[in-house]
């Protein structure tokens, strides 16, 4: 029986971003024992997904080279180590290379496009051209064995949903009127957070047009989150560490506002309608939302982008980037938004549905 490792370890947007690889190497071998190896944290994100037969956590905090458990799970603990073993290596750093070391598997690996993210960073022509979306460069790395390119989203499974035929989220319609908003402040770097300020303000103008607000906060900040929740006035906090918890409360929203980060990866995989707001970072990277209807919300600066990832700190010091986005500019992409919504079911449709994104940038 042939065994696939894919190996993606972190973070959770790269993570959730893998699962449509996942559904395509399922389709491409449906008796070949899917592995997935990803950090501990992240293992939520894919524990109950029904196209794995496994997943193995990575535990190892310190250097790559520590991490000889992972190895020897990876190569003797899966069902059936005497068969042939192919990785796919989504990851390309030391602790791939270290897991895959001298394993004598058949090796996947995805482009990264570390030249073109250098150049697109240093030339700042993110209007002229852009990367391919992340799941794209990960089908291509397995496209030569036969394996085909879908057009659904991500995918975050619950427990109760092992059991289901097709993804239970996809089957969700979209809904005719927005009523309850997440708003989700937080982000791994701070130059792709959007002012705290701005997200109380926003959320005060919501509660205004008659919006029920549900602040999606930090777990270890829950304090500070409903402190926050106080200035926008009867929002509902969710501040909880489990991912899965997570997601079953951004199911109760029609609609998730947020900086560019894992957990909008999050609300995009439940199938749950995105504004996303872009700072240091620009959509044309590769990391937009995925199979989602979705509105972008970003300020054309010249010293966009600044980094691939993200920053601890504005280069400039001045962090117009996200400063200069104001709430007027947000409610404009939820009007953008509803209109889309209102007109796909008044109908009638083209035959292929409605389409998921305009990739339209808010100018002021």
């Amino acid at each position: 029986m042939l065994r696939i490792a894919v190996v993606r370890l972190s973070s959770l947007g790269d993570v959730l971003l893998m699962t449509p690889l996942l559904r395509q190497l399922r389709a491409r071998f449906p008796e070949a024992e899917l592995v997935a190896v990803v950090r501990h944290q992240y293992v939520e994100a894919v524990a109950y997904n029904p196209r794995l037969t496994a997943v193995v956590p990575y535990v190892t905090e310190g250097p790559f080279w520590q991490a000889r458990e992972e190895r020897r799970l990876l190569r003797y603990g899966l069902r059936h180590p005497a068969e042939e073993l192919w990785i796919v290596d989504l990851q390309r750093n030391w602790r791939s290379w270290y897991l895959r070391w001298g394993s004598r598997a058949r090796l996947f690996r995805a482009p990264k496009q570390r030249w073109r993210k250098l150049l697109l960073v240093w030339a700042k022509r993110w209007g002229w051209w852009e990367l391919s979306p992340v799941p794209e460069r990960y089908w291509r790395a397995v496209a030569a064995v036969g394996v085909e390119r879908d057009e659904e989203g991500l995918e975050c499974w619950l427990p109760e949903e092992q059991t289901a035929t097709v993804y239970p989220p996809s089957l969700r319609p979209l809904p005719q009127y927005i009523r309850r908003i997440a708003l989700i402040y937080g982000a791994r770097h701070a130059t792709k957070r959007w002012p705290e300020e701005s997200f109380a303000t926003l959320g005060r103008l919501l509660r205004e047009q008659g919006y029920e607000v549900v602040l999606v906060g930090e777990p270890a900040a829950e304090a500070h989150a409903r402190a926050m929740a106080g200035l926008i006035g009867a929002a509902e906090v969710v501040c909880t560490p489990s991912l899965l918890e997570l997601a079953r409360r951004l199911d109760s929203v029609e609609l998730a506002i947020g900086n560019d980060s894992g957990v909008v990866h999050l609300a995009a995989a439940r199938r749950i309608p995105v504004i996303v707001l872009f700072g240091s970072t620009v959509p044309a990277l590769g990391f937009g939302p995925v199979g989602v209807l979705h509105e972008i919300v970003q300020y054309p600066l010249p010293c966009r982008p600044c980094t691939a990832i993200g920053r601890r700190r504005c280069p400039k010091g001045h962090f117009h980037c996200m400063r200069l986005i104001q709430p007027q500019h947000v409610l404009h992409a939820l009007t953008v938004l509803q209109g889309w919504l209102q007109a796909f079911h008044r109908g009638p449709q083209a035959p292929w549905g409605p389409t998921f994104g305009s990739r339209a940038r808010w100018r002021t």
